[in-house]
């Protein structure tokens, strides 16, 4: 090691051991030890694989000259949203709140393929319509209509964006109702209706209810499988009705 790099290290090694204890969620200390120089590197380069950053562009970042070498940080994304979807599957639900993979324990590879490929985001759930799914999400031709639709599955890393959606729907409803210049057809046209809101509501809390039902232990595990799913959505942005970004919790406050 050339004589000011190891000055560098020694120096970094010493302020290291002088900050104070690093503690993870649980409470248990973080092992000081592994933060090294390169640990900076790595982390650095993982952020930009699960953000989505392509890999010819962090290959750049990086300076790399094999792409094989940039690869390995998008095969760790990989299986850790294939881990995250195994978790989270298990809770997915159609539009009646009904789980469709109740018994779900780890997917075959066919079965995530089938997911990534056979199925495209929308605001606030997914959508299997296949018209929708090959032109990316942007030709529903029922109107995005997701709750009245059997293409439509949703799960608890989605329960943010549920929540704000029911927000919007009651406050476009008020606000339709005041508006005074609209003729009677044209505010039931354009007023959420009963039914919708009604949906929503009971979608919201029978998701609601699946993550209440669980031990804080499997808690835990969902509420770090969500947030790595919503990490890779926010990465992509799909040009279609936005919701508010996410909170950190599935478990929502029920004042709606």
């Amino acid at each position: 090691m050339q004589p000011e790099r190891k000055a560098g290290s020694n120096a970094h090694l010493k302020w290291v051991s002088e900050i104070p204890p690093l503690l993870l969620v649980d409470g248990a200390e973080f092992d000081k030890t592994i933060v090294t120089l390169y640990a900076y590197r790595h982390s650095y380069a993982q952020r930009h694989a699960d953000a989505g950053t392509p890999p010819d562009v962090l290959r750049d970042l990086l300076g790399h000259e094999d792409i094989g070498t940039t690869q390995t940080y998008y095969r760790v994304t990989e299986k850790r949203l294939r881990s995250a979807v195994d978790k989270v599957v298990a809770f997915q639900l159609d539009r009646h709140g009904n789980r469709v993979w109740p018994e779900a324990k780890a997917l075959l590879d066919h079965e995530h393929a089938r997911m990534r490929v056979g199925a495209v985001t929308v605001p606030f759930g997914t959508c299997s319509e296949p018209s929708n799914v090959k032109a990316g999400g942007h030709a529903c031709p029922f109107r995005f209509r997701c709750l009245g639709c059997g293409h439509f599955r949703t799960d608890p890393s989605y329960l943010p964006e549920l929540r704000d959606y029911l927000h919007t729907l009651l406050r476009n409803k008020e606000r339709i109702r005041a508006a005074t210049e609209l003729d009677s057809w044209a505010a039931v046209e354009a007023a959420p209706s009963d039914e919708e809101i009604s949906r929503l509501r009971a979608l919201i809390r029978l998701t609601e209810r699946a993550v209440d039902e669980l031990t804080d232990e499997d808690r835990a595990v969902l509420e770090d499988a969500t947030s790595a799913l919503r990490k890779v959505r926010q990465a992509v942005n799909l040009g279609m009705p936005g919701t508010a970004p996410p909170r950190s919790d599935p478990r929502l406050e029920r004042n709606a």
